[in-house]
């Protein structure tokens, strides 16, 4: 039964927790790490400052080889956020775009642009980019923020452990593990028509245990009211065995999709999309192995209620193509890590994986699509003296549409005092072309009387198969400090970045001596060149919990990037010269946030989110078209939460409150731009969200 406590009391704070460690166990007890000296074992659900990602094995967050952030259960738990890329959003050194309600590109420390797939994500081991695009449906993640437990941010180079796509950044995402004999659930719903449903149980049965959850998301258009641009609907299921032969886990899910998305040649709905996931992985003390499929399902109605989608230039009809453009992509992923300890203060992990990846569609020349990856990882930690660890790694990935790559990585920690570390590292990463930069081209084109050679023309766009991978090349140095018994917190991190062959969507519209435009000698498709550019920059965060029940912190960023070629493409008209800053993302970002929280009774917080002035870039007219510059002014924004709790452990009642945005700043993420029959990509008003909820477990 759930203990009363009372009338709920009135809400009137606001909130949000910046991800940032909070010091102490779930108990209250401050962890002493000093003791450590030979790579222990440890358990994520206990210990905050432990993560796995950065090194694939449980490790002390100041021990870590990458800069690394972590979002634990308490901060999704109290926070305005009602999605894993609002989170991200107060990370610092990650950009998060918000384009649509259904749209979210998010990336770390430099060039991230609204159509950016330069992240890996995982949920529990399993990666979730979607192989066609290349891209992470940020909004339509399998899995309900109210599932996750834990969520661990790689802020710069992963290729040495995972491979291609772990280019600027890697997202791991741990789901929370429902009680035994115990029932969820939240309901919430606000502004917008945003609603939010997730119902879960849990059962156990000797030495299995057995969960299930259920859910619902849907949201509208910022600005135009009843015009719904978000539903997703989710069924997951959990059984997991521990035994002395160690642990299985089966997982499988399925998610139905709908909402408007982005594509090559503009705004499009994902219309009736299914995505579906099965999974089963087996781990022991010495190997941990995943065997996963995944399959997504969709159709892309370019131009919705029509059977032809219309192509033009500078208002010339050049041609059309199909209007609805449907398609299946299906994965099947094999893993495998093994760890050894050869002698005292070494810990070695090696591991590879296999990727058969398939993309198919009536309406796309070759109408079958695949690719196989393979890639075999080392990674080898030493420690010296107790106060230093050297980490070395290097991963060798084969895919059979790019050439063969090397990603090594050099990293040495070293503890200068007690409870304080210098971080130096050295990493390369790459991420691979998806099937839309490399080999999709599509059929069925229907040329203007004017332009007969377009059909010619749109059938060799798109795709490109000489592309190579997209690299990046990283030095950085870090800090880590722990004072006043673990309370206060301290960070910092300064990165170089090189980014080279990066792939643009690069378009050169020719016109002969009478200025008639002339498409035998145009081109647009995906090229290696365009965005050539180099950065440097940095970061500062400070956590400091005055009392177990009262958080406070902040973080800054600090960027240049400059291109060392001059930019080509539609994206940089006007965008500047060689050596020229990249004036498309802040220099500057910070967050400032506050909580209180207490077991049971009142929980609220603050957060504040400000970044500088930067330049936009809105289309003149067709997909075709080239940008120009629009410049966006310094903005920030206030979000908040409040809430009661009523009752402790697992048998509570929640009453809530989030606010993003309670002042209604009027911001934009993407300058907007029209289109005579899309209608409006991107650009929207991100205003005022309050949102109400309610939650439980018995």
């Amino acid at each position: 039964m759930l203990p009363h406590r009372g009338c709920l009391a009135v809400l009137l704070a606001l909130l949000i927790t910046l991800p940032v460690r909070a010091d102490e166990s779930e108990k209250g007890e401050v962890k002493d790490f000093e003791g450590i000296d030979d790579f222990g074992e440890f358990d994520l659900e206990d210990l905050v400052d432990v993560v796995f990602t950065a090194a694939k094995h449980e490790q002390d967050i100041a021990d870590s080889p990458s800069a690394i952030t972590v979002i634990t259960r308490e901060q999704i738990d109290n926070t305005h956020c009602t999605d894993v890329a609002c989170l991200l959003r107060m990370v610092p050194e990650v950009d998060v775009i918000r384009v649509k309600p259904m749209w979210s590109a998010v990336g770390a420390r430099a060039f991230t642009d609204f159509f950016e797939n330069r992240a890996l994500v995982l949920i529990d081991g399993r990666e979730i980019n979607d192989e066609l695009f290349g891209l992470v449906y940020w909004q339509a993640l399998p899995v309900h923020l109210d599932q996750i437990e834990r969520i661990e941010i790689i802020r710069g180079p992963g290729s040495s452990l995972y491979g291609a796509n772990a280019h600027s950044m890697v997202v791991s995402i741990f789901t929370r593990k429902i009680g035994e004999n115990t029932a969820e659930a939240f309901f919430g719903s606000g502004e917008h028509n945003r609603n939010s449903i997730h119902l879960g149980m849990g059962q156990r049965f000797g030495d299995w245990s057995l969960s299930l959850s259920a859910g619902l998301e849907n949201a509208d258009h910022w600005q135009l009211r009843g015009l719904q641009q978000r539903e997703v609907r989710r069924l997951r299921l959990n059984l997991s065995n521990e035994s002395g032969l160690g642990i299985t886990t089966f997982r499988a899910g399925l998610a139905s999709v709908d909402g408007a998305i982005y594509y090559v040649l503009g705004p499009v709905d994902l219309q009736d999309a299914t995505f579906a996931d099965l999974a089963v992985s087996h781990e022991t003390d010495f190997i941990r192995g995943q065997l996963t499929f995944s399959l997504m399902k969709a159709a892309l109605p370019i131009t919705p209620g029509e059977d032809r989608s219309t192509i033009t230039f500078e208002n010339l009809t050049l041609g059309y193509i199909p209007a609805l453009i449907p398609f299946t992509n299906t994965n099947l992923d094999a893993e495998v890590q093994t760890t050894f300890r050869p002698f005292e203060g070494n810990l070695l992990i090696a591991g590879g994986n296999y990727r058969w990846i398939r993309a198919q569609s009536g309406e796309t020349d070759p109408g079958k699509m695949n690719q196989h990856r393979v890639g075999v990882f080392l990674h080898d930690e030493q420690r010296l003296f107790k106060q230093l660890i050297i980490t070395g790694g290097i991963r060798f990935d084969y895919n059979n549409i790019t050439p063969f790559t090397v990603s090594p990585r050099v990293a040495g920690v070293w503890r200068f005092a007690e409870d304080q570390r210098l971080r130096l590292a050295f990493g390369m990463a790459f991420r691979k072309p998806s099937f839309m930069n490399s080999m999709v081209h599509i059929k069925n084109i229907y040329p203007e009387t004017a332009f007969p050679e377009f059909e010619d023309f749109f059938r060799e766009a798109i795709g490109n198969q000489d592309l190579e991978n997209e690299s990046i090349t990283t030095v950085e140095a870090g800090y880590h400090g722990r004072f006043l018994d673990s309370r206060l917190t301290l960070e910092a991190s300064a990165f170089y970045n090189r980014y080279r062959d990066t792939i643009n969507f690069y378009i050169d519209m020719v016109t002969n001596s009478m200025g008639v435009l002339d498409l035998t000698r145009s081109v647009a498709r995906y090229e290696n060149k365009g965005r050539e550019v180099d950065s440097l920059g940095g970061s500062f965060s400070a956590a400091w919990r005055i009392k177990r029940i009262l958080l406070v912190g902040l973080n800054v960023t600090y960027r240049y990037s400059f291109y060392i070629s001059d930019p080509i493409g539609f994206l940089e008209e006007g965008a500047g010269n060689e050596g020229d800053r990249v004036s498309w993302e802040p220099a500057l970002m910070g967050n400032l946030f506050f909580h209180y929280l207490s077991e049971s009774g009142l929980r609220l917080g603050m957060s504040l989110h400000a970044d500088s002035a930067r330049d936009g870039f809105i289309s003149t007219g067709g997909a075709f078209d080239r940008r120009i510059v629009v410049p966006e002014p310094a903005r920030f924004f206030l979000s908040g939460f409040a809430a009661w709790r009523f009752g402790a452990g697992p048998g509570y009642i929640e009453l809530g409150l989030r606010a993003f945005n309670f002042l209604q700043m009027p911001f934009r993420d993407l300058p907007g731009e029209l289109y005579a029959k899309e209608g409006e990509l991107g650009g929207e008003v991100l205003g005022r969200l309050i949102f109400l909820f309610v939650r439980g477990a018995v």
